[in-house]
């Protein structure tokens, strides 16, 4: 398990690019990555085309990653999803522990199409 480089601050689970081989992953490569998680079914997950856009409201359970992050990290992901502008984020229960979730409030795209398996890493796939 990697080390983060202060203080493990937050736990943050995710789910789209910042998933371990997705392009955002480097912002976690100092932070503890405590396993893999799924969330309870009460999301939607959309494709936005280059990002994956979590809504408050659902029937979804998503896949996803749970990370304990320092302070610093946690402010770099803050600035990365634009948060509060277009991400805003709030505390979810998960096999390993509370932690922080990013949910998109900025508007839905009726072209975005619906991840109904919750999977960002497996959006290629229909089932």
């Amino acid at each position: 398990m990697k080390q983060t480089t202060g203080q493990p601050a937050h736990r943050v689970f995710v789910y789209g690019t910042l998933r371990p081989g997705e392009r955002n992953a480097h912002y976690l490569a100092h932070a503890a990555h405590l396993g893999d998680a799924v969330t309870a079914a009460a999301f939607t997950l959309l494709d936005t085309g280059p990002y994956p856009a979590a809504l408050d409201a659902g029937t979804t359970a998503l896949v996803g990653d749970v990370y304990a992050v320092d302070a610093t990290t946690f402010g770099a992901l803050d600035v990365l999803e634009d948060y509060p502008v277009r991400y805003t984020r709030r505390l979810i229960e998960t096999a390993h522990g509370t932690a922080w979730i990013y949910l998109w409030i900025a508007g839905r795209d009726p072209a975005w199409p619906v991840i109904a398996h919750g999977d960002w890493c497996r959006r290629h796939v229909s089932a």
